[in-house]
């Protein structure tokens, strides 16, 4: 959960708006119905009860080592993280002069979910897809692009460039698709949370 960070240096990186006020809504659901859970935390600003289980990263590559490890022994997997899509070429083990002009090289960093089915075929794959200022059916056709090349079981997409959407939002609006597609109106990320997992275990 949360967002990743990629260095560019010693001192700086990018990472993304990500609070991973959604995955700890999960994470909450999941106790609540009696789940052995355990959550991979990157940069978030929210406060994680100490009665969870958390490994913390920082990096993509990070968060990729950490969850291979998991996975075998997992039944049911949310990737709810934002996971940078790319990361430097070549990280600066100093900080870089601000008095010059930079150009930067990137390279497209591991994609985490695309791994999850080859190492354990029978666990139920939960996807998250956010997109900007996208039509209903361009996202319908980002989630099932996900389902077809992770093999996700269940993907919850969204558009956080509606109003009450956005990253760091307590509420959401979702699409939850498979072969279907259920509409889920804005609510909030708790109760969006309980509408997943009668989802999920419906599917189970």
């Amino acid at each position: 959960m949360g967002g990743t960070y990629e260095p560019i240096d010693s001192v700086r990186g990018i990472t993304n708006k990500s609070s991973g006020k959604m995955g700890l809504e999960l994470a909450k659901e999941a106790y609540i119905r009696g789940s052995n859970l355990t959550l991979v935390v990157a940069n978030v600003s929210v406060d994680i009860p100490s009665v969870f289980n958390v490994i913390n990263v920082e990096t993509g590559k990070e968060m990729n080592d950490v969850i291979l490890d998991l996975i075998p022994e997992c039944d049911i997997f949310i990737s709810a993280a934002a996971v940078s899509d790319f990361q430097f070429k070549k990280e600066s083990s100093k900080k870089i002069d601000s008095s010059k002009s930079l150009s930067i090289d990137l390279k497209p960093t591991t994609k985490i979910i695309r791994q999850i089915k080859k190492i354990n075929p029978d666990i139920f794959l939960v996807g998250f897809k956010a997109e900007f200022n996208i039509s209903r059916d361009e996202m319908i056709k980002c989630a099932r692009k996900q389902i077809s090349d992770a093999g996700t079981d269940l993907v919850v997409a969204n558009d956080i460039s509606k109003v009450e959407c956005q990253f760091g939002s307590d509420s959401n609006e979702v699409l939850l698709v498979d072969d279907d597609v259920l509409s889920v109106p804005l609510a909030s990320k708790k109760q969006i949370a309980k509408t997943i997992f009668d989802e999920i275990l419906k599917r189970l």
